[in-house]
Formats: structure tokens, C-alpha cells, sequence
């Protein structure tokens, strides 16, 4: 029988800093109107149901110091990040075409498309430097803001340089080209060149002093209470006849089910998880019997990534199961998911 184990491949995604290039420095971007002093009222940078089909990985570093904080005060960042990434969950997911939008108004500076989609490899991948950004879009907007994406789906970006785009309007897909350890799009916001935090409105690296301060935000109002939220969240949950890993989740996507007569294994995909948190994991057969009841040990410290799984036995019949996994940091719940599986007989397709 295998245990109760966990595994948190990718503790932090720490990549650089994604630029379109060097190609966006020179980009014409629309000067500032003397009476222009009003929020840009930012929308969401993807057409997406977040936290549902859509999930916040990793928000801009706003601590100079070698220390990294997230505009909430919390840790889900990485030294020098400088973006909001909005985060699909596999590679697979990429061909459901989740749109990129414009933030606000304005006018497409720049444009690269034609690198192809694939997770980013540390060890292997050299090819990266100049084009981290992947296949992207600079568009300028009113007031000297300018709002960037990157890591698009190749082939999907739909507009060009000079083309003018309403808030909302399409610009691509969400990809992983480029410097990408998962497919994301990579939100940057910049204003008279200088970097700016949109959820807090202020410059990037301003220090501790903008956490959590989102009174300025230069989001609209719903997309900043959205933002402000926690970004823990369960990504996958599921059945299979052996341990998921990582890396190969986030390429091919969740594992088969497993046969009646093979070992079931009951496993959790989780983001942004907090030190202390827990996982309770329970199965239930198709006569309503709890075929397993467990809950993992506290984590001793934050995981960007964490993937737990337990059980081992068969389960002896072909029916429908149901697997419940909530995700408990002290007496809350902060995230909980509840999936009916069908495990098959020997021969039964």
C-alpha cells in the first residue's frame, strides 16, 4: 500500500523578469493629457472565470530588498518579478484558446508571434534569451500607461501595430511561449516607462509600505476585489493507479483513471498553499461506503506548487466514485473540491 505522501516540485517558479524584448523600449506609447487624472480602470487581461478556469500563480514583487512580498504582504512571488500571471492549468488546456484582452483602451505598439509553445526547461533550454516574453503584445494607453502580455499561444495573436482596441477586445490566447514553466499570460503595467504595481497603483519596488494599500488600484473595482483575494487555490484533483508527478501534469495533464483491479491512489494539485495547511482527502464508493479518510501533515512552509496523494488498494468493483479533497489552513477552509469518477472493469473501455 503507498502512504501518505506529498511532493512540491518548483517551490517557487522563479524565472526572470518576462520582457517582450528589447523591442518595447523604443514602442510609441500615447503621451499624457494634462487632464488626465483619473483611474484607467483596468479590466482582468484574460476571458476567464478565475479560480474557476483561470488562477492567479504569481503577482509582481514590489520589495527592492532581496526579499520577495506580494502586493497582498504575502509570498506569492519571486525576487524581481515584476507581473500579474494568470495561470491556465496544463499545457493541453492551451488548445481551448482562453483569450487574452485588452486591459483598456488604446493603441497596439508592438506585436511578436511565431515562437512555439512548450514548458521551459532549465537544464536544456538556451534558446530563451531576448524572447522571454514569448509571443506577445505591448499596447499603449492614455496618460503614458502601457500595459504588456506575454507567453501568447502562438498563432492566436489577432491584432497588429497601429491597430486601435476597445477594452475587452481580443488580443491572442493564453500560451507557454517563451520563458515559461507553465501556460500563464504575464500581465506588466508601465507608465511613462517606469513599472508600476496595478493592484496598488504605485511604482514597483516602492517596499512594504504598498502592501496591501489598494486604494489606488488601477484596476476597476471588481476586477481589484478579485485580485485581492487569496491565490491559494486546488488546481486538480483525481483517481490513479500510481503517484502523479508534477512536470508530467502540467504537460499532459491529469493521469488515467485506474482499473477496478489496479491500485487507487487518491492525489491533489495545489498552488499558493500556506505553511500550516492540511489536506483531507476522502473516497467514497458507489455503495456510499468511505473507502478512505485522510488528512495530510501540516506543511512546514509555503508551496508555490504542492501535489499530495494517498491510498494504494484496489478497489475491487467497477462504479462510480466520489472523491472529496478540502484544502484547511487552521479552522477555514480555503479551498475544497468535490469530482465523481468512474472506475471501469477489466475489458470495459
Amino acid at each position: 500500500m503507498i502512504k501518505l505522501k506529498s511532493c512540491a516540485a518548483h517551490s517557487q517558479y522563479r524565472l526572470a523578469p518576462a520582457l517582450l524584448g528589447i523591442m518595447i523600449l523604443s514602442a510609441a506609447i500615447p503621451p499624457a493629457r494634462a487632464d488626465d487624472q483619473s483611474s484607467p480602470n483596468l479590466g482582468l487581461p484574460v476571458d476567464c472565470r478565475l479560480g474557476v478556469d483561470c488562477f492567479v500563480q504569481q503577482m509582481p514583487d514590489v520589495d527592492p530588498s532581496d526579499e520577495a512580498l506580494d502586493p497582498l504582504c504575502g509570498n506569492a512571488t519571486y525576487q524581481g518579478h515584476d507581473g500579474w500571471d494568470i495561470r491556465i492549468r496544463t499545457l493541453k488546456d492551451i488548445d481551448r484558446q482562453t483569450p487574452v484582452i485588452a486591459t483598456a483602451d488604446g493603441t497596439v505598439a508592438r506585436v511578436r508571434d511565431g515562437i512555439p509553445d512548450r514548458i521551459y526547461d532549465r537544464a536544456g533550454d538556451k534558446d530563451t534569451a531576448g524572447k522571454e516574453c514569448g509571443n506577445g503584445v505591448l499596447v499603449g494607453h492614455s496618460g503614458g500607461l502601457a500595459s504588456q502580455y506575454c507567453h501568447l499561444k502562438q498563432g492566436s495573436i489577432v491584432v497588429r501595430p497601429g491597430a486601435p482596441v476597445k477594452k475587452g477586445d481580443r488580443l491572442g490566447s493564453i500560451g507557454a511561449s517563451g520563458l515559461a514553466e507553465f501556460p500563464h499570460v504575464h500581465l506588466s503595467v508601465r507608465k511613462d516607462g517606469r513599472t508600476l504595481e496595478p493592484l496598488t497603483g504605485r511604482p514597483l519596488g516602492i517596499g512594504r509600505e504598498a502592501c496591501g494599500a489598494t486604494g489606488g488600484s488601477l484596476f476597476e473595482p471588481a476586477v481589484r476585489d478579485a485580485l485581492s483575494r487569496s491565490a491559494s487555490a486546488i488546481l486538480l484533483v483525481g483517481l490513479s493507479n500510481a503517484p502523479p508527478e508534477l512536470p508530467r501534469l502540467v504537460r499532459e495533464g491529469e493521469p488515467a483513471v485506474p482499473k477496478a483491479s489496479q491500485p487507487v491512489i487518491a492525489w491533489v494539485w495545489a498552488i499558493n498553499v500556506d505553511a500550516d495547511s492540511v489536506f483531507r482527502m476522502r473516497i467514497v464508493d458507489p455503495d456510499g461506503k468511505t473507502l478512505m479518510h485522510i488528512e495530510t501533515k501540516p506543511l512546514e512552509r509555503r508551496k508555490a506548487n504542492y501535489i499530495a496523494y494517498a491510498g494504494g488498494k484496489p478497489a475491487q468493483r467497477a462504479g462510480e466514485y466520489r472523491l472529496q479533497v478540502d484544502m484547511v489552513w487552521g479552522v477555514k477552509t480555503i479551498s475544497s473540491v468535490t469530482r465523481s469518477i468512474l472506475i471501469r472493469g477489466e475489458g470495459e473501455q
